[in-house]
């Protein structure tokens, strides 16, 4: 009888062995497969990032572009403004410049 029990508990620790490999060879798969999809999403993500920088390069070199059109078209009425109306421009900048005086002085 005490070979059966013996016989008995082999097997059970065999197959209790056999349960335990074939955890530890899941959890490596899951942990592959863990690492293949964390791989996945950052490659997703970094194309993602790239994708949203180039646009957002795009609009700002748009935006810079817009701008120093506007400014140029500013400077260019402003200076067109002054050759055709001297004595107006230079009274103005005269009283901006006294405003301005007054300001800091008063510091």
């Amino acid at each position: 009888m005490s070979l059966f029990k013996r016989e008995d508990r082999e097997a059970r620790t065999d197959r209790i062995r056999d349960d335990l490999h074939d955890i530890g060879d899941q959890g490596q798969a899951l942990g592959r497969d863990l690492r293949d999809d964390a791989q996945d999403a950052i490659e997703e993500a970094r194309l993602q990032s790239e994708e949203q920088y180039a646009r957002m390069a795009a609009e700002a070199r748009r935006r810079n572009r817009r701008f120093k059109r506007s400014a140029n078209q500013s400077l260019n009425e402003c200076d067109r403004y002054v050759h055709e109306n001297p004595w107006p421009s230079i009274g103005a900048a005269t009283l901006a410049g006294a405003v301005i005086g007054l300001l800091i002085g008063r510091r």
